[in-house]
């Protein structure tokens, strides 16, 4: 007998996907901008540090859905995994973001030690996202087999994967440039979303259940990728991963090159803390909706009413100039928001039903081996397709880069500046060494930069660094201000500005391949067949034959739908 899916049960599952929804969409709108214009990698070796790391996940997913699917133990085949997640969630989210580089320039000169921290940093990241995503992505199919109720508990994962999005475009830019240096900021954000991952784990494993597996269902026996890879005879599976890799190739797309967008093209880079929060909170508005016409007109109907909605908004973007009202990007935000939602939930709400047609195939429940696809081509979407072309993609256009010893002399300035307002309040003997050391990194770092225009820019911060030194004792907090406006004349001073080819490209760029790939996924979505009466008639369909039901006996309208969801002969399906 089931158990009913109260409302304190939502809450518990949903939770869950504050992890799956706020660190991707982190990772996806400021990894790149991170690690291009902070950690001064170039944007090919920036493009490389997530695309690399798909090797091993290529791995991993498909390892993890089978495992799933074969464990056993007093609390399930997925739930056990949730515990275990916890502090590697925490720390490998801030691993991500950790500045090696200005804090140990001594063994991380030059790009490759640092490509190969931060390529090592992401593959724990990854590694740690399959091992909570992949049993969690399986719950929802094996928490309760009704329709509504497994739309119910789809449709909350979603509302807090998009609260997520939410607190994180809110809060996380906000966070960052509450910090002078950028890596600092960048760290202490990591930190802080770290904790703010992991700790829904715990309520996750406590508030949900697993049904028990049925009579007679075993495991499946074929070997690791030869199960994965069957799972592609699925032809409803197949549809479904095209309207899936389209409508989250679109986003990442979008939250990739927004902030790029926002600073090179309109030179309003303090806008994404406002129009992110919008198009987040448009987004989360609209989940109700298309819940409500999956229900009731089925998942490809809402699937291309939405990607519809956020075609419009993109072609809107292009025509933005630099000084464009901001209530104009405001509205133009909210309604990519509002066709975002539907590429967002529809995938996931999806799957479930996906399973039970690979159970009328196959007479078995394989939900890990599902979830670990969906997780696997998620990360590829996000880290082997859509990260390595944006990064590409800035180099052809010839977007530049800060140099190293750019980067160096700026974070130096940061953390003076840092220094002599903590000497302001406290008078701590340990600022004033920071200080020197700090200064002297300024000077160091000055003499090394080729550009001469620039280079004489960081020499006159140098000694002017080296006039506060000589104040601070004397007149603190007149020492502090001005360390602050050493700070911001050497952060203008070394802003790097793109040419007008770049910009135009970027600006086309930005708009075209989001759309691409929502005319891809709706004519995807134009190809998939399950709604209520389809699902209803497979599900009788699998209890009928489960409980040792007649083939002979199926009707042609039985026969006729069930070949339209599998893409398999009827007298081949459900063959254990």
């Amino acid at each position: 007998m089931e158990r009913n899916v109260r409302f304190r049960n939502l809450l518990c599952y949903g939770v869950g996907d504050l992890y799956g929804g706020g660190s991707f969409f982190i990772v996806g709108t400021m990894s790149m901008f991170y690690l291009v214009a902070v950690a001064g990698l170039s944007p090919l070796w920036a493009a490389l540090v997530p695309g690399l790391g798909k090797i091993w996940d290529s791995f991993s997913d498909p390892l993890m859905g089978y495992l799933t699917d074969r464990t056993r133990s007093r609390f399930g085949r997925r739930r056990v995994f949730f515990l275990a997640a916890v502090i590697p969630v925490s720390l490998t989210f801030t691993l991500i973001w950790l500045p090696v580089r200005s804090w140990f320039p001594s063994l991380f000169s030059g790009d490759f030690p640092v490509f190969l921290y931060y390529f090592f940093a992401y593959l724990c990241f990854y590694t740690v996202t399959t091992m909570a995503m992949v049993p969690y992505s399986a719950l929802s199919a094996e928490m309760t087999r009704d329709f509504k109720e497994r739309n119910r508990l789809t449709g909350t994962r979603m509302f807090f994967s998009i609260l997520a999005a939410l607190i994180a475009g809110g809060l996380a830019q906000p966070l960052v440039h509450s910090f002078r240096d950028p890596s600092t900021g960048y760290l202490i954000m990591g930190l802080c979303f770290g904790v703010f991952f992991a700790l829904p784990w715990i309520f996750v494993f406590f508030g949900t259940w697993e049904l028990p597996l049925e009579e007679g269902e075993a495991a499946d026996r074929k070997g690791i990728f030869r199960n994965f890879g069957s799972i592609f005879k699925n032809r409803s599976f197949r549809v479904h991963i095209m309207m899936y890799i389209a409508s989250y190739a679109a986003m990442d797309i979008l939250m990739g090159w927004f902030l790029f967008y926002l600073a090179d093209v309109l030179g309003r880079p303090g806008l994404f803390a406002v129009l992110l929060p919008v198009l987040v909170i448009s987004e989360m508005a609209c989940v109700p909706l298309y819940a409500w016409i999956s229900n009731r007109q089925g998942h490809a109907r809402a699937f291309i009413i939405g990607m519809s909605v956020m075609a419009l908004g993109m072609v809107l973007m292009a025509f933005h100039p630099p000084q464009s009202p901001a209530v104009l990007l405001v509205l133009n935000s909210a309604l990519i928001g509002c066709g975002l939602s539907a590429g967002v939930i529809i995938p996931y709400t999806i799957l479930p039903f996906v399973i039970d047609v690979d159970q009328l195939i196959t007479g078995k429940k394989r939900a890990g081996t599902y979830a670990g696809a969906m997780t696997l081509l998620r990360k590829l979407i996000q880290g082997a397709l859509v990260m390595p072309v944006l990064g590409f993609m800035l180099f052809l256009i010839g977007y530049q880069t800060p140099s190293e010893t750019e980067t160096l002399a700026l974070t130096a300035a940061g953390r003076f500046a840092d220094s002599a307002e903590a000497f302001a309040q406290s008078a701590a003997p340990a600022e004033l060494e920071a200080m020197d050391i700090f200064a002297g990194t300024i000077r160091s770092a000055a003499g090394s930069i080729e550009n001469p225009v620039r280079r004489s820019a960081a020499q006159g911060a140098s000694e002017e660094a080296q006039r506060i030194t000589g104040l601070i004792k004397e007149n603190p907090q007149e020492a502090s201000r001005r360390a602050d406006e050493l700070f911001r004349m050497l952060s203008d001073a070394l802003a790097v500005r793109q040419s007008e080819r770049t910009v135009s490209l970027l600006k086309l760029l930005f708009t075209l391949l989001p759309l691409i790939c929502i005319i891809l996924g709706i004519l995807a979505a134009l190809r998939f067949r399950i709604t209520p009466e389809t699902h209803r008639v497979i599900t009788d369909e699998i209890t009928r034959l489960s409980s040792g039901g007649s083939k002979e006996e199926a009707d042609e309208h039985i026969r006729s739908t069930c070949e339209m969801l599998t893409g398999w002969a009827y007298e081949d399906l459900h063959q254990k």
